[in-house]
């Protein structure tokens, strides 16, 4: 493929039309990288020209790649979920007619391991699959190398399946049992999977050099791989390049870079990488506002009333506030779509200092989200009044003196929110969703995208009752022909994703729940309505988190009823229902900021299975999460075969500081395959572990130098 003819291709509009949602829904306005100069190889995360290496990003990091050898074009969204560990959903692209169509569609799920890090003596070493879950033709692994000298950057590896069909030499983990020296097929129209991982008779090395040059930005890139285009070959005559190439790479700007390479003295490779770490969204879930005033002295005016409505003028919801001679104690309604729990108590411990009169010494917050509880927080007067009022203290010696005491909960008779004249009703939770669905993993219909907003409010009626709504207005879409191929179901669970999508508005949710913590650390919810766009339903769940551990573990039950998309509003049921239901665990991986999810049970289409997620939080409110579900039940597969894996990547970025936008708003991005039956789990509206996120003591400990702010 010719330069020319590169421009030419309806692929550079696909190439386009990435970078455009890479900038809208990941990196805007911020295009701000902080790390070495990376660049994209042909289909792997991070490489060379043709080959992969052993360097990471970031983690955090988010990616579009777009690159082109004949007679491919590859299309990828990547995302470093820890500073170990790569996911990447790609969409290979064949193509023979320059202003058509693809001829096929080759999706499929690569991921990367960092198994040592590079030291002075010690390379970087990492191991990757790719078309993990996915098409045959493009799967393979591979062990890699990398070592820097100066300015150059050394790569030297092994490949297994089609990373190295070249064939140097015989598999060496043939010893280890049968499943490595069987003979795999380098095509084929059944999925990749871990039966396929580190299989084959034989293996290739490959290798290569990068030097960055003193031009700021620019780099020179040479290898050798151990791909020889078996597949391509047998399948039409394909004339397969030589293994070497030399190219380059060029960074304009951070985070935006291109390159090109001559692959075999006779083809040309090109290709465009646009990412941005999460860490550097300047988005919050909330305007920052100026704090009170700190009094640099005490009154001896003691007044709980007070301290309440100095804190509703600023949206913060205090009750049952209450003096005694040494301790002022209160309850606050925390905003778990808002700012930070340590940033929410500071604020409330600032309006009891101001008015607590001269002897009270200790300040007990006791904070609830929803009905729920958690330890009341003990702050120490004198603490506060030499951080705030005198400068004379920190965040660190606030915690010093910090203690958590027990879950107090308030007197059932106490009005949780009364509204007087000229203060914020905190009562309600307005804001606004741009939900973004993209999937590049469809085998018959190639990239697949869903853009709405959703306008989502809750609001409590009683201490222990939560209402909520949302509308969906459909923004766009191209699930129109979703069903060219792939055929409808009698009763699908999410297979008419389309219809939904049809309606210019419909109820999204419209729902009441009870959540109340029965005793400390193990905490209840029974919600009913219109739980989410596509399901109705009654159902309960239970928590139990102890405070101050790693671990949590929960259950889940709902009975559901199908909602009819061509009913007023998606209102009306469709006859459908089913029972569902799950065992959930989690668990905070020591000293990084990652959540192990699991979860096995009953899906939508009643199919069993189990679900395994990580989950990424950010100090901005960010989030990343990339999950597989594998189950009894089995989708549609276009070439003939069949999969039982439901895989993709999800992330949420806040927005609530923008201009004229509430509090809490944000943008969702779900890379995930569109119109999936199996494997499908009921999206509550009000789930417990993400409720009880602020009240935990990792989210405490991660965001208390804000109890200052």
């Amino acid at each position: 493929m010719t330069l020319r003819q590169l421009v030419r291709t309806d692929i550079v509009r696909l190439a386009f039309w990435m970078l455009w949602a890479g900038f809208t829904l990941s990196v805007w306005p911020d295009f701000g990288y902080a790390g070495e100069h990376s660049s994209v190889a042909l289909q792997k995360p991070r490489g060379l020209n043709t080959v992969p290496d052993a360097r990471m990003d970031p983690a955090g990091t988010v990616r579009f790649d777009v690159a082109t050898l004949d007679p491919y074009v590859h299309a990828a969204l990547s995302v470093q979920l820890a500073d170990s560990l790569a996911i990447g959903l790609r969409q290979t692209m064949e193509v023979s007619s320059i202003n058509g169509d693809p001829d096929r569609l080759y999706p499929g799920i690569d991921a990367k391991i960092r198994i040592n890090r590079e030291s002075r003596y010690v390379p970087s070493v990492s191991l990757g699959i790719l078309s993990a879950l996915g098409h045959k033709r493009m799967a393979g692994e591979y062990l890699v190398a990398s070592k820097r000298w100066k300015d150059f950057d050394l790569t030297a590896g092994m490949g297994w399946g089609r990373a190295g069909s070249a064939g140097h030499l015989k598999n060496p983990l043939r010893f280890l049992g049968s499943h490595f020296d069987k003979k795999r097929p380098l095509d084929g129209e059944g999925p990749n999977g871990p039966d396929d991982w580190f299989t084959g008779e034989q293996i290739g090395f490959f290798g290569g050099i990068a030097y960055e040059t003193p031009w700021d930005g620019l780099s020179l890139k040479a290898d050798w791989n151990a791909d020889r285009y078996r597949a391509e070959q047998d399948a039409f005559d394909y004339n397969a390049p030589a293994p070497w190439s030399l190219g380059f790479d060029y960074m304009p700007y951070p985070g935006i870079s291109a390159g090109a390479a001559l692959v075999g003295g006779d083809k040309l490779m090109g290709r465009l990488r646009l990412q941005s770490p999460v860490t550097a969204w300047p988005g919050r879930y909330e305007k920052k506002t100026t704090p009170p005033i700190l009094r640099p002295y005490r009154t001896n005016e003691a007044a709980p009333g007070a301290i309440d409505i100095a804190a509703s003028r600023e949206g913060i919801a205090l009750y049952d506030t209450r003096l005694d001679t040494y301790v002022a104690t209160t309850h606050l309604a925390a905003r778990s779509e808002a700012s930070s729990l340590p940033h929410q108590i500071g604020r409330a411990a600032r309006h009891m200092t101001n008015h607590a009169g001269k002897t009270v010494e200790a300040l007990d917050v006791v904070p609830t989200i929803y009905g729920l509880h958690g330890p009341s927080i003990r702050l120490l007067r004198r603490d506060i009044e030499a951080a705030l009022a005198r400068n004379q203290g920190s965040p660190q010696e606030l915690w010093r003196g910090m203690q958590f005491g027990p879950v107090r909960e308030a007197p059932e008779t106490v009005a949780l929110y009364r509204y007087q004249p000229g203060l914020n009703p905190p009562g309600w939770r307005l804001r606004l969703i741009l939900d973004n669905q993209l999937s590049l993993s469809e085998e018959d219909s190639g990239v697949l995208y869903r853009t709405s907003l959703i306008a989502e409010e809750r609001k409590h009626l009683t201490p222990h009752i939560v209402t909520g709504g949302a509308l969906r207005l459909n923004i766009g879409d191209n699930l129109g022909r979703i069903h060219d191929i792939r055929p409808r179901t009698a009763l699908p669970v999410r297979g008419d994703v389309d219809r939904f999508a049809q309606a210019t508005v419909t109820v999204d949710r419209l729902y009441a729940g009870w959540l109340k913590t029965v005793k400390p650390d193990l905490h209840l919810a029974v919600t009913g309505g219109h739980l989410e766009e596509m399901y109705s339903g009654l159902g309960g769940e239970i928590l139990w988190r102890p405070f101050q551990k790693r671990f949590a573990l929960g259950a889940e039950a709902y009975q559901v009823f199908k909602r009819d998309p061509a009913t007023a509003l998606a209102l009306g049921p469709n006859g459908d229902h089913v029972l569902t239901g799950h065992l959930q665990g989690w668990y905070e991986i020591p000293e990084t900021d990652l959540t192990l999810q699991m979860r096995a049970g009953r899906y939508l289409a009643e199919d069993v299975g189990g679900t395994l997620a990580l989950e990424r939080r950010f100090d901005n409110g960010a989030r990343l999460t990339g999950f597989v579900t594998a189950t009894d039940a089995a989708d549609f597969d276009l070439f003939g075969g069949t999969t039982y894996v439901y895989s993709g990547l999800r992330w949420t970025l806040p927005l609530g500081n923008v201009k004229y936008l509430p509090p809490g708003s944000e943008i969702r991005v779900s890379a995930v395959p569109q119109g999936r039956n199996a494997g499908q789990a009921l999206d509550p509206p009000l789930p417990l572990y993400d409720l009880t996120e602020p009240l935990s003591y990792r989210h405490i400990v991660r965001h208390w130098r804000e109890v200052v702010e």
